[in-house]
């Protein structure tokens, strides 16, 4: 299966292919220039693979919550393929996306996934690793960083932009619950690749039902 996947939730931008068992990839942190990056790379993709779009079989689209303007530029590239090219898209929740990037193999039983939502908020999400899947608790935040809550008594791993930006604020309010990544560790973004792995847990949609979540 030949399966595009396009990332752009944040200030990180990238674009991976995946052709059996190959994967592709093309990957930067840039405040702006999303838009402009994004169409190039693909197309450099397919034919490093020797494709073209009409051999593709799905895209893959981080749907948010992230950044207003990012976030809808590759929604609206994923949203223009797959109706010029009829095909299904897979809309997958960019702090999964996080989560995925961080640990793919899921060794963190418990994990903190924090976007920068600006005007001093967060994006959150609690995931949670079990004998089979990795799950959210509870449901995606918008929030100060200092009322989050830990779900339960036990110790989360944080990770995301969201650290970089509030990790006191985060020291602070929950203490010895959050792990915090060293302070000289790069921040870790939400990657194309992982959403190539997270595909198929999510059921696709026609171009023109993506919606982008804030």
């Amino acid at each position: 299966m030949n399966t595009l996947a396009i990332e752009s939730s944040t200030e990180s931008c990238s674009v991976a292919l995946q052709t059996g068992d190959q994967v592709l990839e093309r990957w930067v942190v840039q405040p702006q220039g999303h838009a402009k990056t994004i169409l190039p790379w693909a197309g450099e993709l397919l034919a490093e693979a020797g494709l073209s779009y009409a051999q593709l079989d799905r895209l893959v689209v981080a749907r948010g919550p992230g950044g207003f303007t990012s976030l809808r530029i590759g929604l609206a590239i994923v949203q223009g393929l797959a109706l010029a090219h009829d095909l299904p898209v897979h809309p997958v929740s960019s702090l999964e996306v996080l989560a995925e990037s961080a640990d793919p193999d899921r060794r963190q039983p418990r994990l903190l996934a924090l976007f920068d939502a600006r005007m001093g908020e967060v994006y959150a999400g609690w995931y949670e690793q079990s004998a089979t899947a990795r799950s959210r608790v509870g449901d995606e935040l918008l929030c100060p960083p200092d009322v989050l809550e830990a779900p339960d008594g036990q110790r989360w791993f944080a990770i995301g932009p969201g650290v970089t930006t509030f990790r006191d604020t985060l020291r602070s309010c929950l203490g010895d619950q959050l792990i915090l990544p060293d302070d000289d560790c790069d921040t870790v973004w939400p990657m194309a690749t992982a959403l190539l792995r997270l595909a198929d847990s999510v059921s696709p949609v026609a171009g023109h039902e993506i919606t982008p979540t804030y």
